[in-house]
């Protein structure tokens, strides 16, 4: 089993401690670093090359949606998983390259599952996002994106991996990761 090396992005020290301690339950999971901002954040990056960030949206300075397109632009390979309280950021989160959005009142074994997800190339949602948020997003999405990229949303909302949508829509890995970033550039 592959260790997934993860850096929690929280101004909130109580928060990243507890989220820190969950986590280290997992044998498959190692926290290689902490930050409080996302200026922080990214001056660590290189050091540690973590798989996955896990960030708050709202912080001090940078917050998780500048920090998951800087860094998604300098590290493309880092996947980056938003943690909040808040529902209204999803878009601009997806748009920006995060992985996957979760609201903090998951359980551990939610997050655990989350965490495994984004490693495995899928795109978790919190499910009470999927009612509300999430709907209107891909609903709203739908409407400047071509059939194409519609499709391709709507399986990546409902967590599909990147292979998963290829062998659904006969596509290429290549065509769905290009129909992606067309997406998110539109966004």
């Amino acid at each position: 089993m592959d260790t997934i090396r993860i850096m929690l992005v929280e101004d909130h020290q109580i928060v990243r401690e507890g989220l820190r301690r969950m986590l280290e339950l997992s044998p498959d999971m190692l926290v290689v670093a902490e930050a409080s901002s996302g200026e922080e954040a990214l001056g660590k990056l290189l050091q540690v090359s973590p798989d996955i960030v896990i960030t708050d949206i709202k912080m001090p300075g940078m917050d998780g949606i500048e920090l998951t397109s800087r860094l998604k632009q300098a590290y493309p390979a880092c996947a980056v998983l938003v943690l909040t309280l808040y529902e209204e950021y999803l878009a601009p989160a997806v748009a920006a390259g995060a992985a996957g959005y979760l609201q903090k009142d998951l359980r551990r074994e939610e997050l655990v599952s989350a965490i495994r997800a984004v490693r495995e190339g899928r795109s978790p949602i919190h499910m009470s996002l999927e009612g509300g948020h999430l709907a209107r997003f891909v609903s709203d999405s739908k409407q400047r994106l071509s059939g194409r990229e519609g499709a391709v949303l709507s399986l990546i909302a409902q967590g599909v991996t990147n292979q998963g949508i290829a062998e659904q829509l006969s596509f290429s890995e290549t065509t769905v990761k290009r129909v992606i970033r067309q997406i998110i550039d539109k966004m």
